[in-house]
């Protein structure tokens, strides 16, 4: 295991990356969606597949609300504020997220590639233009079915449902700057789900370290990567205070 002086040392040599998963907001009271108690678990994922949104836009929304409206409340934990604080000084380059909540800009943020889109902001099925979630919101929470102001189709969540393509253009950023760093942080992410799980691979075939920061340690650390075991607030705070 490395230890936090050892990775305070590396960060500092600059173009450093971090690939987030659900695991950094758990502490501000955000679900994961896989493992022991991941939201996978108790809601059938078949009902957030872009095809059950097409045909049942109504039913899919009545569903979704009570999912997706917590994450309207949620706030920063310590170590979104953290990876914002590493970007502002120069050694952070960019953050990959498969998080949906916006939780990394909020925090301060600016370089943040959303690879599985956004919770906060709502997309038309039909001409594909962004509308804010809070501009909804109450609609939302009333029953309605939220529509574009513009050609009057059904707006769906701007995260990216399963059967939906991701963002090209964050795909093709997240590839850009997994394959440019030397330093990659894996945080509070399993690896278990595409793009994500690859990118890695691009960090690491440009001769990169790649630190595993997590509560959990997965299978494949200790083969393919170094690892920090503990609470992702806890050991990026601490690698903060050793940077300074």
């Amino acid at each position: 295991m490395m230890r936090i002086e050892e990775l305070a040392k590396e960060i500092k040599k600059g173009r450093v990356v971090a690939l987030t998963g659900a695991g950094i907001s758990s502490n501000a009271g955000l679900p994961t969606f896989r493992g022991k108690n991941g939201l996978w678990t108790y809601i059938d994922p078949e009902k957030f597949t872009m095809e059950f949104f097409r045909k049942n836009p109504e039913e899919w929304w009545s569903i979704a609300k009570d999912l997706f409206l917590p994450f309207f409340n949620a706030r920063p934990t310590r170590a979104h504020y953290a990876l914002a604080e590493l970007e502002n000084k120069g050694f952070l380059e960019a953050i990959i997220t498969q998080n949906i909540d916006g939780l990394h800009q909020m925090a301060g943020s600016k370089n943040v590639i959303e690879i599985h889109g956004n919770v906060n902001k709502l997309k038309c099925i039909l001409c594909n233009e962004y509308y804010p979630l809070k501009d909804y919101i109450e609609e939302i929470k009333k029953g309605g079915l939220p529509r574009c102001p513009r050609c009057g189709s059904i707006l769906k969540t701007g995260a990216v449902l399963f059967g939906e393509q991701i963002p090209r253009n964050e795909y093709l950023l997240s590839i850009y700057y997994s394959s440019k760093c030397n330093l990659m942080l894996v945080i509070g992410t399993s690896l278990e789900v595409e793009p994500a799980a690859t990118l890695p691979r691009y960090a690491r075939e440009n001769g990169a370290k790649i630190i595993y920061i997590n509560k959990d340690v997965s299978e494949i650390v200790g083969k393919e990567m170094e690892y920090l075991q503990g609470d992702s607030d806890e050991i990026l705070e601490e690698i903060v205070k050793a940077i300074k």
